[in-house]
């Protein structure tokens, strides 16, 4: 099995104290994590990883805006796009980029 990339370790050791959410974020192990431009994109081996790191959205976020790691989240799932969000400050955006107003 191969060691889980140092930013992966970064985001779960985030919650090494919280077992119960520490065990949202397990897929993320199994999956590719890596930076460029402001976006942090992780490559996921399968689908089941993705949908659970998805649903896992707000677990994933807590430790990236904290640490200030990017702006938005990429998931992969065979070098494909699966799933795009921002994150932060600009989560008031949708998958596709446009504003939500809050009127």
């Amino acid at each position: 099995m191969n060691r889980p990339s140092k930013l992966a370790r970064l985001i779960l050791d985030f919650y090494r104290e919280n077992p119960m959410e520490w065990q949202q974020l397990k897929p993320l192990e199994t999956c590719q994590v890596f930076r460029w431009w402001g976006t942090l994109y992780i490559r996921c081996p399968h689908e089941d990883a993705a949908l659970a790191l998805s649903e896992g959205r707000f677990w994933l976020e807590e430790p990236i805006v904290q640490l200030r790691l990017a702006r938005q989240i990429k998931i992969l799932v065979d070098r494909q796009l699966w799933a795009a969000f921002p994150i932060g400050k600009d989560s008031s955006q949708t998958r596709s980029g446009r504003q939500v107003s809050r009127e």
